[in-house]
């Protein structure tokens, strides 16, 4: 009896286990920081030349949190916070969607589940579908020293920025991949008693990959984030395609930003590529055209080349130079955020720096 008792309770206690065993979590910590020596023209109203250390030549410096636990049945828990900060002095980057206080977890705090069937659903300060979108067409990394994250904060729209990136009290939901496609939606409550519209924001994205090419573009429509108007101030979509080709990469991107309440109106052109010379070594270009579809006076051409050299998985060194030919009220500049000085001033600048990631 005693031997028979033995293995009923071994059975019982190994059945018990089971959904713990399965139920596996991890929890990992990531980031990059990142800095170099920037100098460059064109930095003050009537020109001007400024060197300083720049915080986030390449990467914005960052560090985040990301968690996934495994629940069974191919789903997953998943929770994701990010803080980006300037290396320079310390300080943090962006405040909220709507507000100028810095916040903890201004590159996102998000909560939700996923699965390979089902696809994922998001809950919080979500990434937008738009961004998603830009970043998977960039040729050259998505780096903050002219690309295709420069087209976001240097548009004449109701938002900047940030605010096309990263969205306040959203849900998201990204589907499964099926034949090659997959996409995702979201949807920003402006959290405003008695008004569903006012402060809300919508996002969506298609991508498709077959071969060497990707397909991807998006769409996005923000209100007043002051909540004074429920006026769209917002609206932006974007189409592009990437190619590979061994140690090739092309990238070509159309982007038109409006502000249905000014009417003001910005399309970018943007052509890109990158060649790895060998593991270590990468040299990146683009070019970035800006027309302004009611005063060419506004137009701008940007140009730049990018070479990073990595010293290890982790570390690498880059050196850049680039260019803007602005007209006569134009203020496009090399550094994603910083436009140039002043109206109709062109830009040289050149940086070099060191970059780890974690």
């Amino acid at each position: 009896m005693n031997k028979a008792f033995r293995k009923v309770v071994a059975v019982g206690t190994a059945l018990l286990a089971a959904p713990a065993a399965r139920a596996q979590s991890n929890v990992t910590l990531y980031g990059v920081t990142d800095a170099g020596v920037v100098y460059k023209t064109g930095a003050g109203p009537q020109g001007g030349r400024s060197t300083s250390v720049v915080s986030g030549v390449e990467s914005t410096n960052r560090w985040g949190i990301r968690g996934i636990e495994d629940l069974g049945s191919g789903i997953k828990a998943t929770f994701t916070l990010e803080n980006g900060f300037r290396i320079n002095n310390g300080t943090g980057i962006n405040g909220g969607q709507s507000t100028s206080t810095t916040v903890l977890f201004d590159r996102g705090a998000t909560v939700g589940l996923s699965s390979e069937r089902f696809g994922g659903l998001e809950l919080g300060r979500n990434r937008s579908p738009f961004y998603e979108s830009l970043v998977a067409l960039d040729a050259t990394g998505f780096v903050n020293f002219g690309s295709l994250n420069t087209v976001s904060y240097q548009n004449g729209s109701g938002y900047s920025g940030a605010q096309y990136y990263w969205v306040d009290n959203s849900v998201k939901y990204t589907s499964p991949k099926m034949a090659g496609f997959f996409g995702s939606v979201l949807y920003g409550f402006g959290g405003t008693p008695g008004n569903f519209l006012s402060k809300s924001v919508i996002s969506a994205r298609i991508n498709y990959q077959v071969g060497i090419a990707t397909l991807d573009g998006a769409y996005f429509h923000g209100r007043d984030l002051s909540g004074l108007t429920d006026n769209s101030v917002a609206q932006a979509y974007t189409a592009g395609a990437k190619v590979t080709l061994d140690s090739w990469q092309f990238a070509g991107n159309f982007t038109n930003f409006r502000n249905p309440s000014s009417n003001a109106s910005q399309n970018f052109y943007t052509a890109e590529f990158a060649y790895k010379f060998a593991p270590d070594l990468t040299l990146s270009g683009a070019y970035i055209r800006l027309a302004d579809q009611r005063n060419e006076d506004r137009n701008g051409s940007l140009y730049r080349i990018v070479v990073d050299y990595s010293l290890s998985k982790a570390t690498g060194l880059y050196a850049a130079v680039g260019y803007v030919k602005n007209n006569s009220r134009g203020t496009l500049g090399i550094l994603n955020s910083v436009p140039a000085g002043g109206p109709g001033q062109n830009q040289f600048a050149a940086a070099a720096g060191v970059r780890h990631v974690f």
